[in-house]
C-alpha cells in the first residue's frame, strides 16, 4: 500500500473512531422504533451513583426539549410530582420548589433548571432537600430526518443517609421506573405542545 493510501486509510480509521464516540461508543438505530429506555448505564462515583438513560422518541428533539422546558407544569404530565412552584426565572433558568413521591416518600426540595438553546440541553440541580440532592441533564440527538430524538439522561444519584433512608439499590430502582415514567409522560406533553402550535 502507498504512503498516500496508507494515509487515507488511517484518516478514515479516526474518523470513524470519532464518530463512534459522539454516540457514546455505540449507534443509533434510527429504524428501531420507539423505546423510552434503548439503553442504560451505572457507575459509582466519589459523589454517588451515576446513571444514564437513553430514550428514543417519536417526537423532534425541539419538542421534547419544549416538554422539559415546561416545569411549572410537571404535575400535570409527570407522574409522582404532586405540586411545583415557581420561586425564580430568567431567560435561560428557573428555579422552582417542587413536591414529589420517592420510595413512597413524600419529599420537597428546591431545584434551579437551565435551559441552552444552541445546542439543546437541560441541566437541572438541587439547591436545597429534605430528602436526596440529585443532579442531572438532558441531552439531545436528532435523527438525520429531524423527526426523531434520542433523548440522553444523566443523573448523580446521592442517596439519603441516616437511619431509615432506603439502600441504594432500592432508589437506583425506583429512579429507573421513574424515568420511564417521566420520559413517556415528556412524550405526550411534546406531542400536545406540537399540536397547540400547529391548530
Amino acid at each position: 500500500m502507498s504512503a498516500k493510501g496508507f494515509s487515507m486509510r488511517t484518516t478514515m480509521i479516526v474518523l470513524t473512531l470519532l464518530l463512534s464516540a459522539g454516540c457514546g461508543g455505540e449507534g443509533v438505530d434510527w429504524s428501531q422504533p420507539e423505546t423510552l429506555i434503548v439503553r442504560e448505564k451505572s457507575a459509582t462515583t466519589d459523589e454517588g451513583v451515576q446513571l444514564q438513560y437513553w430514550s428514543l422518541l417519536d417526537a423532534t428533539c425541539q419538542q421534547v426539549f419544549d416538554a422539559l422546558a415546561d416545569v411549572e407544569h410537571y404535575p400535570e404530565f409527570i407522574p409522582g410530582v404532586d405540586s411545583v412552584q415557581l420561586m425564580g426565572q430568567t431567560d435561560n433558568s428557573k428555579t422552582v420548589l417542587i413536591a414529589q413521591r420517592i420510595i413512597s416518600r413524600q419529599t420537597s426540595a428546591k431545584v434551579e433548571w437551565t435551559f441552552s438553546r444552541a445546542p439543546l440541553r437541560v441541566d437541572f440541580k438541587t439547591l436545597t432537600s429534605d430528602f436526596a440532592f440529585n443532579d442531572g441533564s438532558y441531552t439531545f440527538e436528532p435523527s438525520p430526518d429531524g423527526t426523531r430524538c434520542l433523548v440522553h439522561f444523566t443523573f448523580l444519584m446521592k442517596p439519603a443517609k441516616g437511619a431509615g433512608a432506603p439502600s441504594e439499590s432500592a432508589v437506583t430502582a425506583e429512579t429507573r421506573t421513574s424515568f420511564t415514567a417521566a420520559i413517556a409522560g415528556v412524550k405526550k406533553r411534546a406531542a400536545s405542545l406540537a399540536a397547540g402550535r400547529s391548530g
